[in-house]
């Protein structure tokens, strides 16, 4: 199969093993076990028809004494399966205009006015609860697969699985910063924490927000 072939087109199995990798950044077979509730040596033999693939890598980790473990996570073919939005026309986009003088500024914040005029239409929800629900829901429908926590009613945390951008925001870190700036200006009561990037090497985008609890949390 063709590195680049959708994820749909994938046996139920190995596609649910891939999804396990998006989710958890880096696993073990054992941990997919769980997960899956497939047997280990199940579960083995998929990851390493998906590795053959070109779909999945594995590293070996010792943690203490006897065999290394072997820890798998997805390839750039593997993360490409997965919702890519518009970042290949935006990167031939942007290229162009790195010959044409034109900023890219200009043209990352034109991306920001459009994604927040989305957000602002789809959080209306009179509560902080009900406007992260609206907002997750278009997350996900984007391809981000959000994951919103709360401590407090009035601390969140959301993680993105995914990001269909990742190709755009590693060779134009500005881009990175679009989704965080989205969510401050749509629902948060203060500055939002960008915990850790993908852009930036880590397995996750996850972001620390304190939700406006009153009004409909716009600033």
């Amino acid at each position: 199969m063709s590195p680049r072939a959708p994820l749909n087109l994938l046996p139920p199995t190995r596609r649910l093993l891939l999804l396990g990798l998006k989710e958890q950044g880096e696993a073990t077979a054992e941990d997919l076990s769980r997960s899956s509730f497939l047997s280990i040596a199940a579960v083995r033999m998929h990851l390493y028809a998906l590795e053959s693939e070109g779909f999945v890598t594995h590293i070996r980790r010792r943690d203490g004494p006897g065999r290394p473990t072997h820890v798998f996570s997805l390839t750039s073919a593997g993360e490409e399966l997965f919702p890519q939005g518009y970042a290949t026309v935006a990167l031939a986009i942007l290229s162009a205009l790195d010959s044409s003088g034109v900023a890219k500024e200009d043209v990352a914040e034109a991306v920001f006015e459009d994604q927040l005029v989305r957000a602002r239409r789809a959080a209306t929800a009179a509560s902080a609860e009900g406007r992260v629900d609206q907002l997750a829901e278009l997350q996900e429908n984007q391809g981000f697969f959000p994951v919103w926590e709360n401590a407090d009613p009035a601390c969140w945390s959301v993680t993105f699985r995914h990001c269909p951008f990742i190709r755009l925001a590693e060779k134009y870190p500005g881009f990175c910063e679009l989704e965080r700036r989205v969510i401050e200006a749509t629902i948060a009561a203060g500055p939002v924490e960008h915990v850790s990037s993908r852009a930036r090497g880590d397995t996750q985008c996850v972001f620390h927000v304190h939700v406006a609890t009153g009004g409909n949390g716009r600033r």
